[in-house]
């Protein structure tokens, strides 16, 4: 089996605080961070990892805090490289956050896969009292009801969505019940979605390229699950970072062949189906 894997950005933000992508680094500077989701197509199949969001309050809000932004509504950019919205027959949400959460209504005929422990530990977390409320802060309000009225699977740990695509759990790193997505083609092996457990390529290169990881911030979880975790998934890629798929990391687009629309948004080509 061989799928073809593309990353869309449906936005940016300017100037983003590198404190916010890796741990203990407060005087890191700022950079351009995107904002992105999966998409991975055979020839009957058509699965997102992650469906973005759209919301203009939030928009605003985050150009009041990073400066210059840019959004478009994932199901335009999905136009872009030709897949309308009910053509999308399954999503595999890599940990209920909003910008990763916040579309899964303008798919309705997709069976949307996501961790049972994600969803059990934001209704743990939703009714605790004020003062926890760091643990739902950034997450997509809704989502356990939305999902109970469609077409869901509350996944336990490891599972097989389609031949050569399995979700596989990261839980108490980035959130408590975060999965990432794994697509093996027989062609050329492994490639992994790691939603919000790479930032960046220099979580897993080093800050300075020299190979010491450097956890990411914005966690629940603990930096030595971290560590440990990312150490496991870069040797279930041969330890070839290039094979791990970030959606926050402006440098996809100069690691892989990328269009730039007239927006200033990509799409990144990671591995064209034969």
């Amino acid at each position: 089996m061989n799928w073809s894997i593309q990353i869309l950005e449906y936005g940016y933000v300017d100037r983003f605080p590198a404190s916010n992508l890796f741990a203990a680094q407060p005087n890191a500077g700022h950079r351009r961070m995107p904002y992105c989701f999966g998409l991975v197509r055979s020839s009957d199949r058509c699965i997102l990892v992650d469906t973005g969001f759209f919301d203009a309050a939030v928009h605003e809000r985050l150009t009041r805090k990073y400066g210059e932004t840019r959004w478009a509504h994932p199901v335009d950019v999905l136009a872009r490289v030709g897949v309308a919205p009910e053509q999308v027959d399954t999503i595999l949400l890599t940990h209920n956050h909003f910008d990763h959460a916040g579309c899964v209504g303008a798919f309705p005929a997709a069976h949307v896969y996501i961790q049972r422990r994600e969803i059990d530990s934001y209704v743990a977390a939703a009714e605790r009292a004020h003062r926890f409320e760091f643990l739902t802060r950034s997450c997509q309000a809704g989502l356990p009801e939305h999902l109970a009225g469609r077409r869901a699977t509350l996944v336990d740990g490891f599972a097989e969505i389609a031949p050569g695509v399995e979700v596989r759990p990261a839980h108490d790193t980035h959130t408590a019940g975060s999965q990432v997505v794994a697509v093996t083609n027989d062609s050329d092996g492994a490639w992994v979605f790691a939603g919000d457990n790479v930032y960046s390529y220099e979580n897993l290169e080093g800050l300075h390229g020299d190979g010491v990881y450097a956890p990411i911030a914005m966690t629940t979880g603990s930096a030595t699950t971290w560590l440990t975790f990312a150490d496991e998934m870069l040797a279930g890629v041969g330890h070839d970072t290039r094979r791990i798929l970030p959606f926050h990391e402006a440098a996809v687009w100069d690691r892989f062949p990328s269009t730039t629309f007239d927006d200033g948004l990509h799409v990144a080509e990671i591995r064209r189906r034969p």
